[in-house]
């Protein structure tokens, strides 16, 4: 990418001296003074006037207003003896100790980028832009301004930067006291929060004029035209690579779809297949259980069979008491009583173990006919969900066979689609190396992406400093002793990118693109 001192080379002396005038002269200090002696020179003028009204002859003198079009007008002069190289040197000195930077012996590219960034902050520029990009913002919010407002000046840019700074001073002022602005005059205090960020304003309008210099001299851009990028194409001559771009985008939907067709199925069928594992488990359950019912049916039914017999004893034992009772002396029926009532109760507990028995056998046969209807509904249910089981698998099979001769087609298109981008990058970014195993994705990104991405790398190409553009460091997803720089990139339609990189010690090669992600 262009840098700002790279603009500036393409500009003449005179606006040279201009810039330099302007960024030496037009601080607090000499904005804030003139507006100070106005109003200083408005009370003594008023004060003159009473006093000539009333007789007193004294006259306070008026102090001389020097307009700082004059300092600046001086400061040309004193700067049109210097050279060319003179002049870039101080204009450099100038914008380092405005710019603030804690950097030591930074590069042009890093100064550049520090001038860009905070004049972006004007414009409540945060996102994640280039730094090209950033420039070309403030050129054109800038550009908007002075077309706006200078033509109303003969000053042009520079004098709607004092007017915005001046009203800005003049309202602080306004709000002053006596004392405070007998204070503010005797020394300009920029440690003063409101004056601070007037300061911060004003230096930030004159990085943006600046910038608006440099970025005119260069055609009005620092960005790239479309027209520049590698996978640029004008989609009315390349017909074949449009219809290629088109093909490759639908075959790729349809190998999509179909995937998605056959997760579908795939769930489809293990849901069935566990529907399959459940009704065949009640189904076990109820054979299961009607066999054992008619198991414990047979054995109650034996153990009945034994109490029938022992139930006749009893009963004809009883009756034969009952007649020995009839005939029986007094002394002897106590004891046919006795023997009586136990027979009686051992009668009655065999009755009802015969009861019970009986009861248990007819439960057994409302469990046996209750599973022979479970086990008929389970086993129609099962052979129609088998069959339906049998029809998916059937499709799945049929979409796999699809699925894998489109993608055979996909991937086919695919290689050429990236071979051809390898090509391309490798030829144009000659500076590069890729690490193409890890930049297979480059396929699945349109044209448009492609010339989004394209932007970023000629940024990144173009720039002789590459750790200018550096956002940080980034952890290898592969090796976590490697580290990677970053630059990150979002763009007007949302297009995301994040392009990680190493600068090499090779100076044919000096950067090496490792991964372009979407996702960070």
């Amino acid at each position: 990418m262009p840098n700002i001192f790279d603009g500036l080379k393409k500009i003449s002396d005179k606006d040279i001296i201009q810039q330099i005038a302007l960024l030496e002269n037009m601080n607090i200090s000499n904005v804030s003074k003139p507006i100070i002696q106005k109003a200083k020179k408005k009370t003594i003028s008023i004060i003159n006037f009473i006093g000539s009204k009333i007789g007193r002859n004294t006259i306070i003198e008026e102090p001389e207003v020097k307009d700082i079009w004059t300092l600046i007008d001086e400061r040309k002069e004193e700067l049109s003896s210097l050279t060319r190289e003179e002049l870039d040197e101080r204009l450099l000195n100038i914008i380092l100790e405005k710019s603030k930077s804690d950097m030591k012996n930074p590069t042009e590219d890093e100064i550049s980028i520090e001038v860009i960034e905070e004049a972006a902050k004007l414009y409540k520029m945060y996102n994640d832009s280039t730094p090209s990009q950033k420039a070309d913002i403030i050129y054109s919010k800038y550009n908007d301004k002075i077309n706006g407002k200078a033509k109303e000046y003969i000053n042009e840019q520079p004098f709607v930067d004092l007017q915005e700074t001046t009203e800005d001073i003049e309202e602080i002022i306004n709000n002053m006291d006596e004392k405070q602005r007998k204070e503010f005059a005797q020394s300009v205090d920029v440690e003063n929060l409101t004056l601070l960020n007037v300061w911060k304003k004003l230096d930030r309008l004159h990085f943006s004029r600046l910038i608006w210099l440099c970025v005119k001299a260069y055609g009005g851009r620092f960005t790239p035209k479309e027209e520049i990028l590698p996978s640029y194409i004008d989609i009315d001559k390349d017909v074949e690579i449009v219809r290629g771009d088109e093909e490759l985008k639908k075959s790729q939907e349809e190998l999509l779809e179909l995937k998605s067709k056959i997760d579908l199925c795939k769930d489809k069928i293990n849901s069935i297949e566990k529907n399959l594992q459940k009704e065949n488990r009640i189904l076990n359950n109820a054979i299961k259980g009607k066999s054992q019912a008619e198991g414990e049916i047979i054995d109650l039914e034996k153990m009945s069979a034994k109490l029938e017999p022992a139930k006749k004893a009893h009963e004809d034992a009883l009756e034969d008491i009952k007649l020995k009772m009839e005939k029986v002396v007094l002394e002897e029926l106590d004891l046919l009583m006795e023997e009586y009532k136990k027979i009686k109760f051992s009668a009655i507990d065999i009755n009802n173990k015969i009861s019970d028995t009986n009861i248990e056998v007819a439960y057994k046969k409302e469990l046996i006919e209750d599973n022979t209807k479970l086990i008929t509904s389970k086993e129609k249910l099962i052979t129609e969900t088998a069959s339906e089981f049998q029809q998916l698998k059937g499709i799945v099979d049929d979409l796999i066979k699809e699925y894998d001769i489109k993608k055979t087609e996909v991937i086919k298109r695919e290689d050429i689609k990236r071979s051809e981008i390898f090509e391309r990058w490798s030829n144009y970014f000659d500076n590069f190396t890729f690490e193409f195993k890890r930049l297979n994705n480059v396929v699945n990104f349109n044209r448009k992406d492609l010339l989004h991405i394209e932007e970023c790398l000629y940024e990144l190409h173009t720039i002789k400093d590459p750790m200018a553009l550096s956002m940080g460091t980034v952890e290898s997803t592969t090796d976590k002793k490697e580290e990677y720089q970053y630059m990150d990139a979002i763009f007007p339609d949302k297009f995301q990118v994040e392009i990680q990189y190493k600068v090499t010690n090779d100076q044919e090669k000096k950067v090496h693109i490792a991964i372009i992600t979407t996702k960070f």
